[in-house]
């Protein structure tokens, strides 16, 4: 393994977090020089020092395997956190060392989960930054290093098949260099019209680009103590449901939409699969709060029932409501919702539309051949056979994410947490949600009060459902076998 080729292409990552906190340093200028200026500007420095010091002293390589390849994936989401710390430890006021680090593996990996009881409190410039962690970690460090690398060789290649998701590869049809073009140019097409959207509606400009960059990533960031509900517009809600929809779609399927000017994004049947489970859930859940009395009105349980549903599904984690009231019925709706999630080749985590709905069509086929064993049944998504190996891959991710999940639940517990936190909150990081129920309420509320070792677990398992289960285990496999 080449230490060189390591250091250098994370040494591009974190170039590209200093690029963020120096124009999160701008923001604080621009207001008035506030209290996060001098954090900022010192933090960007440090942090382009680290970055800019292999790229001078290492020289450049074409190639890369992949233990590398993994190596540098993982290092990059780990240091970018570590290093996303030091504006908010050198701010001060509610980020202690374990706060900021629960809230820098809370944005890069956008989960969107809080340990801040005052948010408003925060200076311009900070929750800028605070947003920025989210647009970072949502388009994704390893897509940075690829949109910068000097070599369009094999390197990009083999990291582009490291971070993209094995469902989500087959339907990207597009070589490195076009798969990089398709979700920058997604990923900015969505921020830009989402940012118009919310400024027509009515939202200030420095609120509607925080919630843009949050929206687009599916983070959930807000820069309001009530989240969305500080608003109290129906109109900025059903836009954020809109784009929070949008951005947890297939990115290569949008672009191919506009690319063809057709609908073929909505023509795939995980897409189909994706909007009717939340067309679904949103009935039920409102059926619920109207027919409990939680909410009478048809029109705002509807309202509330369906941006929770797309909230949670998309992994954005906004709140428009206090959910944490609602009824049993609706919460075991939307921790589902938070098992599921979006679509692969978006920005979302949890085990994804594409795995549940293949599980959906496995089962069945086994079901057929139960009842007909001479039968030859074939697993088909979209008129296409889908390959054995594929199954046996999704149903074993499945199974590991029940496993670490149900596990990480456990260990939670063992803090005193009664079965609705420790579960709601095992399955709020490990899909990167955001949000739980119970002690830390809903996404309205936050996990101050969690405490410090579990927070400190929490960032951890974040990132392991932000890299993916495979992506951590082929790390032990390869390495050990080197070994």
């Amino acid at each position: 393994m080449n230490a060189g080729v390591i250091s250098r292409n994370v040494g591009i990552a974190l170039i590209c977090c200093a690029v963020f906190m120096f124009l999160s340093a701008i923001v604080a200028a621009f207001n008035g020089f506030d209290s996060s200026f001098s954090p900022l500007l010192l933090s960007a420095i440090l942090t382009m020092m680290v970055g800019i010091f292999p790229l001078i002293f290492v020289r450049r390589h074409h190639d890369i395997n992949t233990r590398e390849g993994l190596a540098i994936l993982l290092i990059a989401w780990f240091l970018s956190c570590i290093f996303s710390m030091l504006p908010y430890v050198l701010w001060g006021g509610e980020f202690s060392l374990i706060n900021a680090w629960f809230e820098s593996a809370s944005g890069i990996t956008t989960t969107g989960a809080t340990i801040l009881q005052d948010i408003e409190a925060l200076p311009k410039g900070l929750l800028f930054w605070r947003s920025s962690t989210h647009y970072i970690g949502g388009l994704g460090v390893v897509v940075f290093i690829m949109m910068i690398l000097p070599s369009f060789g094999t390197v990009r290649f083999k990291m582009s098949k490291i971070d993209v998701d094995d469902i989500s590869k087959n339907n990207y049809r597009y070589k490195s260099n076009k798969f990089i073009h398709v979700v920058v140019s997604v990923y900015l097409g969505i921020t830009v019209c989402s940012l118009i959207a919310l400024l027509l509606a009515g939202m200030p400009l420095f609120d509607a680009v925080n919630h843009a960059m949050s929206v687009t990533a599916t983070g959930g960031f807000s820069i309001k103590n009530a989240s969305i509900a500080a608003y109290d517009s129906p109109l900025i809600e059903w836009i954020l449901i809109f784009f929070m929809i949008t951005a947890s779609l297939h990115f290569g399927l949008i672009y191919a939409s506009f690319a063809t000017r057709t609908f073929k994004v909505l023509k795939n049947p995980i897409t189909q699969f994706y909007l009717s489970t939340i067309l679904i859930a949103g009935l039920l859940v409102a059926g619920n709060l109207v027919f409990t009395g939680t909410i009478p009105n048809v029109w705002e349980a509807l309202r509330h029932s369906f941006f929770s549903v797309v909230s949670t599904i998309s992994t954005t984690g906004f709140g428009s409501t206090d959910t944490n009231v609602w009824p049993v019925f609706s919460i075991l709706i939307l921790l589902y919702a938070g098992i599921q999630c979006g679509c692969s080749g978006s920005t979302t985590s949890g085990l994804r539309s594409d795995r549940v709905y293949l599980t959906v069509k496995a089962a069945r086929a086994l079901l057929v051949k139960m009842a007909h064993p001479s039968a030859v049944v074939q697993v088909k998504s979209g008129g296409q056979t889908v390959d054995r190996d594929l199954i046996s891959s999704v149903s074993l991710y499945v199974l590991l994410y029940i496993i670490i999940t149900f596990i990480m639940a456990v260990v939670y517990a063992g803090f005193g947490l009664d079965l609705l936190t420790s579960t709601s909150a095992s399955i709020s990081m490990m899909s990167n949600v955001g949000p739980c129920f119970g002690t830390f309420g809903s996404s309205m509320s936050n996990f101050s009060a969690a405490p410090e070792a579990m927070k400190l677990l929490m960032g951890g398992q974040m990132i392991i459902g932000r890299l993916g289960i495979y992506s951590i285990l082929l790390v032990f496999i390869l390495y050990r076998k080197r070994a």
